[in-house]
């Protein structure tokens, strides 16, 4: 989805769903923002980056109880990249090994934080039971 998209999402969410319009008009301000921090557009990685970091407000939101926190989580959540599965994550480090010549950690974490769709825990814990 790209920002003209979620404009009009937002627009339109504004008459039926003031929730769901805020938490688009938080998740379009700070992919703004982070654009012009970097100096470019607009595009899907500012606007995954940015629901990246408000499911991460979200969830702490919600654990201190404030109201609405998990609707906006479910919101902020349609925007990420869908995670690999455990297989899939098993498979692609298998592949990174074999692609980097043995199991440097390091450089292998740092491949898939690059990918933004690998859940960074589950690939930490298999790459050291590997």
């Amino acid at each position: 989805m790209d920002i003209k998209e979620l404009k009009k999402e937002m627009l339109k969410a504004k008459r039926s769903d003031k929730i769901r319009a805020n938490a688009l008009m938080m998740l379009v301000d700070t992919a703004q923002k982070l654009a012009k921090e970097r100096g470019v557009e607009v595009g899907e990685k500012e606007i995954q980056e940015s629901a990246k970091k408000l499911v991460k407000i979200a969830k702490e939101s919600l654990e201190a109880g404030v109201p609405n926190a998990q609707r906006e989580l479910e919101i902020y959540s349609q925007f990420l990249p869908k995670t690999l599965s455990e297989e899939e994550t098993k498979a692609l480090l298998q592949q990174l090994i074999e692609e980097l010549g043995g199991k440097n950690i390091g450089a292998i974490m740092k491949r898939l934080k690059e990918r933004g769709d690998v859940d960074l825990g589950l690939a930490n814990r298999l790459l050291r039971e590997m």
